[in-house]
């Protein structure tokens, strides 16, 4: 202390192991200092009674980037954060790429505000976020969907390469043999089966859902004795009349099938109603798995064999991960177990 018994700069900056130069850029609100730097010095700050200007060290906003709002896997991840950072005193602030890997690019650089303590997103591309800005190398960033975007980054994910195995080794299980499988990125990023497997054969494996997803049906198959079939994999979307479309452009092909792997619910819905308008009967000649479910699942007739839900869960540990961060703690990635529940949109062949 000093005479007067008021810690001065120098005295924090010894107690957080720093310079004095970073210690006065922290208490001046400077972004470019390491996120986990300035907590350590205004945890030094606060243990000696230095006083800490509020707005400087009252970072209180989160700033999460989706694809969209209108898909219930993201309402609810996004209900998650929400409800998790209100509690620690932190506002959500939500920005949408609307799947677009420019407009991607822009929510990040907006991100790149004094006031934001941290930054949530679901990427619709396989770049390093921390790219976009020099700004956001000092940020602390979560990452939720795929499973690896980039090293020094926190991801929180669902295991999607389990929840693919497990459908596809239950309906192996129920005597289906032909299984279809629709492939989807949320932005538009390959359509056709040469394109896919050039670039699930390399380091982009774990960038997205869809290769994961795909590792697990192959995995079944191969259980099964079975190799995939390229005519059965349909690369679609999240969407009704995406589950639509699939399966009819399945049916116009000739391509024999009993039994679909669909991303969603809603997807879905549309395969179900467009096989039903054609006079197929669901489950007893094609059965129907979603890989995430919802209302949907359980109001279709009939119900929708379906991966359990865990989107909420997964935005819970988005946020909780991300304050770990913020607060200059040991943060770590998280992998939701995924589970089957089986409903009537399954059925034994007899």
């Amino acid at each position: 202390m000093t005479k007067c018994g008021k810690p001065n700069i120098r005295q924090v900056a010894a107690h957080a192991g720093v310079s004095p130069a970073t210690v006065s850029r922290v208490l001046n609100g400077n972004a470019a200092v390491d996120a986990a730097l300035a907590q350590r010095v205004f945890a030094s700050a606060r243990t000696l009674g230095y006083p800490i200007s509020k707005a400087v060290e009252g970072k209180k906003n989160i700033v999460l980037i989706l694809p969209g709002i209108s898909n219930t896997y993201y309402s609810h991840t996004a209900t998650g954060i929400i409800d998790v950072a209100n509690r620690a005193g932190y506002r959500v602030n939500i920005l949408l790429s609307n799947s677009d890997p420019n407009q991607e690019t822009e929510c990040l650089i907006n991100a790149c505000s004094s006031d934001t303590a941290g930054i949530i997103i679901a990427p619709v591309t396989n770049r390093d976020p921390r790219a976009a800005s020099p700004t956001l190398s000092h940020i602390p960033i979560v990452v939720t969907g795929p499973r690896y975007i980039a090293d020094g980054l926190i991801h929180v994910h669902l295991d999607n390469e389990e929840a693919a195995y497990l459908s596809t080794r239950y309906l192996l299980r129920l005597g289906r043999k032909r299984i279809a499988f629709i492939i989807y990125y949320w932005a538009d990023h390959i359509r056709n089966y040469e394109d896919f497997i050039k670039e699930y054969e390399t380091s982009n494996h774990g960038c997205f859902t869809a290769y994961d997803r795909y590792t697990g049906y192959c995995r079944a198959l191969k259980e099964a004795g079975l190799e995939p079939d390229p005519s059965l994999l349909i690369f679609g979307g999240f969407s009704y009349d995406s589950g639509y479309y699939c399966v009819k452009q399945l049916l116009v092909s000739g391509v024999a099938f009993d039994a679909m792997i669909v991303p969603n619910d809603r997807c879905g819905a549309g395969v179900l109603n467009f096989l039903q308008e054609q006079g197929f009967k669901v489950p007893e000649q094609v059965s129907l798995v979603c890989l995430d479910s919802d209302l949907i699942a359980k109001v279709v007739s009939p119900k929708l064999t379906s991966i359990s839900s865990v989107d909420y869960t997964i935005g819970q540990h988005c946020a909780q991960q991300l304050i770990h961060l913020i607060n200059g703690e040991p943060a770590h990635d998280v992998e939701i177990d995924a589970k089957l529940l089986i409903e009537n949109s399954t059925h034994f062949v007899s």
